[in-house]
Parts: C-alpha cells; structure tokens; sequence
C-alpha cells in the first residue's frame, strides 16, 4: 500500500542556522531503514525546510515554536505501517506527524500533496 508521511521535526538552532536540518534528516534516515528492512520502498523524501510553527507545541516537557517539515512517500504494508506511526509518537525529535494512504485508483496519479498543491498554484 502506498503512503505518505508528513512530519515536523524538532530544531535545536535557530531556522536560518546550517545545522537546522539535523534532526529531521536523522529521523528520515531511521524511518526509511525500517521500511526498507520490511520489505518496504521508499519513492520520495522531501524537505519543505525550516519553519516558524504556527502555535507552540508541547511534545515531552518542551515547547517548540520553530521546526522542519518533510514528507516521504513509500510503500509498505500496514503492519509496517503501524510501526511507523508507534516509533514516530515515541521519538522525542518529531514534534507532530501524520500518516495517511495515497489512494491508487486507476483514475487518480498518486503524487505527493505537495506536488499536487503546486500544480494547482501554477495554474492561478
């Protein structure tokens, strides 16, 4: 089955620092390990880079106002699938994430939302 992963990572510098994408490449990097060892594919991996949050979020004891976002779009099973989202709750470098299936009807081009988003931008 085919998902999509939207997160945001927690930053430990300032957004315009070199160093702002650490954790979220880390983290990319763990989640994509487990999918590949489960037999899963990993199609896409893309940063949408540091940003202010909209609102403080407490996640562990700490308040984040800043952080960065990346989604990824794979295949896996559900299994996977639900591993996915116990490890990504459990780990205090995601601030939120959200996991949701691509739906791969014959009549619908699986994309990423983003990729979606920016066609319908181009096109106004």
């Amino acid at each position: 089955m085919l998902y999509e992963l939207l997160a945001i990572a927690r930053t430990q510098t300032h957004i315009h620092s070199k160093a702002v994408h650490e954790d979220a490449k880390a983290v990319s990097n763990t989640l994509g390990k487990l999918i590949i060892n489960n037999r899963g594919i990993v199609r896409r991996v893309v940063s949408l880079g540091p940003r202010y949050l909209p609102k403080l979020i407490k996640k562990d004891q700490q308040r984040h106002f800043q952080g960065s976002y990346f989604t990824m779009l794979f295949d896996a099973s559900p299994v996977t699938q639900r591993e996915l989202g116990k490890i990504l709750k459990s780990d205090p470098r995601i601030i939120r994430s959200y996991i949701y299936k691509v739906p791969t009807d014959k009549n619908l081009n699986a994309k990423l939302s983003i990729d979606q988003a920016n066609e319908i931008m181009t096109k106004n």
